[in-house]
This record gives C-alpha cells, structure tokens and sequence, in this order.
C-alpha cells in the first residue's frame, strides 16, 4: 500500500482544442488519486469527516516534460514522502502505458484542518501514516515561495457561481486553475505549451464572491509569469506558470 496506481484513457471529452489534457483536470486528477490511495490506507473524506477533520490540499508542483494527449492510456503512481505533525508530503508519477516512459511529475503537500476551528490537526495521530511513508524524493526543485502579483498586466474579474463551490462549500482548486490559464488567449496555447506549474492556497473563497484573475511577468521573463487569484484584495491561491514554445 505504500504506492497507488490510478489507470485512466484520456478522451475527447476531456481535451483542449490542443487535444491535451487540460491543467486543471491534470491537478483535479492528482487529487482523484491522493484520495484513492487516502481512502485504502483508512484516512480518507468518510474517516476525516467522521473525526471533525478534512484534507486540505496547501502546496502543489508539477514538472510537466509531456502533456498528456486524447485516445492515449497513462497510469499515475502516487505515494506518501514524509510527514511530520503539522505536513503530508505526497510525490506522483505518470507514466505513458504505451512506451511505459514518465511525462510528468508532482509534489504536493497537504494538511488536516479541523472543521470546526479551521485550525490544522495533528498528522501524528493518523493510524498507519508512518508504515505508508515510501520515501522516494521528488526528482525536480519543489519550488519556493510563491509572493503576492505585483504590477499586473494582465486582469480578470469572476463571480463564483454554484458550479464553483465544493462539498465544503468552497471554491475549487479546478476553479482557481481555470481562471488563471484564461488569463490568456487561446493563440498562447496554440504557440506554447506549459512545461512546469506551481501553485500554493493562501485562504477559502466562496459562492458569490468576487474575485480578481491577475498575472505579471515573473523577474521580467516572457515565459514565466506569477498569477493569483484574489478576493477583495487578499490573494486566495498564487501561483507560477512556466511555458514553453511548441
């Protein structure tokens, strides 16, 4: 139980007009898979509920050397790093069932909040978190810290509707994601491809909020930009996307 396999074929029904798989299905597809291998280790959304207590995804990174594309096969790996009282580290690899070569990599870090309090709960605490823990690193840089947008170029401004709150009433991590990569024009993508993607949860929004879709360049550089997703002028996600000409 140390590692988990996720097997999925990637359809049409779930492409861009590239015909790849897009990076908020690609993160919402990471955490389908962390909660799979969660739920066969007894510490997922039915047992955390049942104790006042939820995960709570708060850093996410993914080296990307190849996007996923329609009518092909992949499995996604995922396991569990370390953890320590207050941090879950979790890794993932996808790999291409047909030439069974990796194309993309991720870490991600996770915390237990009470529901009530909305304070973290103590990881140590969770039977048979310590026989989980594989061990084997990230092969890439994690990532350090992201800091609020500052002199946006680019602007965006969203009203969280009923189709953008999850089963905490929360806006999802899938939301925040779409409204950053629509920051752009679609000939950006036609042109570019994203090559790494960082992103880090700073605090909750909610159903009818307003929000604002930023980006700047990152030091400068054309192909890296920071963006964040605000509400009423404190940042609710940041994050850092890295493109790549086709």
């Amino acid at each position: 139980m140390k590692t988990f396999s996720h097997q999925f074929y990637l359809t049409a029904a779930e492409v861009t007009a590239q015909r790849e798989m897009p990076l908020s299905r690609l993160v919402t597809l990471i955490i389908e898979t962390a909660t799979g291998h969660a739920n066969q280790l007894g510490i997922g959304f039915d047992f955390m509920i049942s104790h006042g207590i939820s995960w709570v995804l708060s850093r996410l990174t993914i080296e990307i050397k190849e996007t996923p594309k329609v009518n092909h096969a992949y499995r996604l790996d995922t396991w569990i790093e370390n953890f320590n009282r207050m941090f879950s580290d979790r890794n993932f690899e996808m790999i291409d069932e047909e030439t069974g070569e990796p194309i993309l990599w991720a870490h991600s870090t996770w915390m237990a909040i009470n529901m009530e309090s909305r304070r973290p709960s103590d990881l140590t605490a969770l039977k048979g978190m310590s026989e989980a823990v594989n061990g084997q690193l990230f092969p890439y840089d994690k990532g350090g810290k992201l800091l609020p947008v500052q002199d946006a170029v680019i602007e965006h401004e969203y009203r969280f509707a009923v189709s953008d709150i999850d089963v905490n009433r929360h806006v999802t991590t899938r939301r925040y994601i779409d409204l950053m990569v629509d920051l752009w024009p679609l000939e950006q993508y036609e042109q570019n491809t994203v090559s790494r993607f960082e992103i880090a949860f700073k605090r909750e929004a909610r159903y009818d909020d307003v929000a604002r879709a930023v980006a700047a360049p990152h030091e400068g550089s054309p192909e890296v930009f920071d963006t964040q997703v605000e509400v009423n002028s404190s940042p609710c996600a940041l994050a850092r996307i890295y493109f790549k000409k086709r």
